[in-house]
This record gives structure tokens, sequence and C-alpha cells, in this order.
């Protein structure tokens, strides 16, 4: 850990209860189609298989920027319907794609009848300003999550 690291808080827990079956929550965090959903406006491409070891990459066209970018990352854990972990460097950060640059993202799901518990921990954050994107991202993104569930 660099001394930039050192007074980056490395850990964030949120937790949000959606009133969806586990596996429509799952399948909103796993299926490419119902991803782009929640991660962006822009155009989105998701490359993955799943499986530990294997690549999840998020390919970003930003059209109101004009811009694009990639989301790269490696699959940690993929536990049907319970618990998904991937790493996580956007090439913005301009980062090497090294593992102390990369964020962890961990979903746990937990079934409460009739609800989901959605529970999400993040850490691992290489500068403060990843920290309070990821923090202010997630806050959000989990709303919106929780929001098109609960429309259906």
């Amino acid at each position: 850990m660099t001394d930039h690291q050192s007074a980056v808080p490395q850990t964030i827990h949120k937790s949000i209860r959606i009133n969806a079956p586990k596996s429509e929550v799952w399948k909103t965090l796993t299926e490419p189609d119902l991803m782009k959903k929640w991660m962006s406006d822009s155009e989105i491409e998701i490359i993955t298989t799943w499986e530990v070891g294997s690549p999840i990459i998020v390919n970003v066209q930003e059209i109101s920027y004009k811009t694009s970018f990639t989301n790269n990352g490696i699959v940690l854990q993929f536990l049907e319907d319970h618990i998904l972990e991937y790493t996580h460097l956007s090439s913005l950060s301009r980062l090497p794609d090294e593992p102390e640059n990369r964020t962890i993202i961990k979903f746990t799901l937990q079934q409460e009848e009739p609800d989901t518990l959605l529970n999400l921990d993040l850490s691992n954050f290489p500068t403060e300003s990843h920290y309070k994107h990821i923090d202010f991202y997630w806050t959000i993104t989990l709303n919106i999550i929780k929001q098109s569930l609960e429309e259906k």
C-alpha cells in the first residue's frame, strides 16, 4: 500500500431490501442485457462467462461525452443466487492493471420473504477519488436496481 492509500477507507458496506425473489435479483446482477439497464445510460458491451478466474470486461461508449472506456476485472466467486464477487479497474483511472489497483465488488443475496436483502461489500480503493466515486456510484445504482426489479 502506498502512502496516498493509507488514508483512504478500505471498505464500504451497503444493503438494500428489494421486494423481489432472490432469483430475479441474481438475474439482474448477472445477465448482460439486464446489467446494461442499471450500469449506465450509455452503449455497453459486457463480456464474461462468470467462471471463477475468468475476465469480466465492460466496454462503454459514452455518447454524450463522445468517449469510450473499458472496465476490466476477474471473477472471484460465483455461487448462483447467493454470492457474486469480482474485481474492477476502469481504463479512465489510467492506473496500471495490477491487483493493488483493482477494487473488489462483492454481492451477497439473502431471501427474507417476501424480499431479498442485497448486501454489497466494496474494498481496495487505490485512491481517495476512487473511493468517493465508487461510494457515490453504488449508492445511486443500488436504488436503480431496486426500482427496476420492483417495477416489474
